[in-house]
């Protein structure tokens, strides 16, 4: 009979480490700057669920995390702006509890959006104060292609993301390269609180296309 050592045995709490590895599943495979997308796979090893999966596309970098073998990692419409246009790597790494690494790489052609970005941005001033003496100067920018003198837009005061207060019109003003636009809003009715500015741009050729930016949130005291 052959002796068998207590070390010889192999139990079933015994596991063999594979490293990681991971893959696009979803990619898309062209895009323009305007774009809402999602970037999505799997990853393989021991030590892969629960760490973080960082996607890089054209340099702009958002991060997800492994539940189960798969993540996906979502980008914002306007993620991603006019010098990102082009034939763009998109690369998604991660490195495992163990400290060691994998990647992988897909290619996306990202073509500039013309007509109707609309970007809204926290320089808002406030003229007065709330009530009916007083104003509110939001402002903001819009793309390359939508920057007509004149051009008008709609802009909305909306109270805690929900209920719209004041409603009025923006105009687009001369500027380089990107126009920027503002617009006045008046504060009679308004009480001190949380807001956020909405802005609307339509579309010149498709007037059923509208494009909609929020502003983040800010107090008016």
């Amino acid at each position: 009979m052959t002796e068998r050592h207590q070390s010889d045995v192999v139990t079933a709490d015994d596991v063999v480490y594979v490293a990681p590895r991971v893959e696009l599943t979803v990619c898309p495979r062209a895009l323009t700057t305007f774009c809402r997308f999602e970037v999505s796979g799997r990853a393989y090893g021991t030590e892969v669920d629960g760490v973080e999966v960082e996607v890089s596309v054209a340099g702009v970098t958002r991060t997800g995390r492994v539940t189960d073998g798969t993540w996906a990692v979502h980008f914002e419409a306007g993620a991603l702006a006019h010098r990102h246009a082009g034939v763009r790597p998109v690369t998604a790494r991660l490195t495992d509890s163990w400290f060691n690494a994998a990647q992988c790489t897909e290619w996306v052609t990202i073509d500039e959006f013309l007509d109707g970005f609309v970007h809204v941005d926290g320089r808002h001033r406030l003229e007065g104060k709330a009530g009916p003496d007083g104003e509110l100067v939001a402002s903001g920018e819009l793309a390359l292609g939508t920057h007509e003198a004149g051009r008008e837009l709609v802009v909305m005061l909306v109270r805690d993301d929900d209920e719209a207060v004041v409603v009025s019109t923006g105009l687009v003003e001369p500027g380089w390269r990107h126009g920027e636009w503002a617009a006045r809003l008046p504060l009679a009715g308004v009480t001190t609180g949380t807001y956020r500015i909405r802005a609307l741009l339509t579309d010149t050729v498709c007037a059923s296309l509208t494009r909609l930016a929020v502003g983040r949130a800010f107090r008016l005291p």
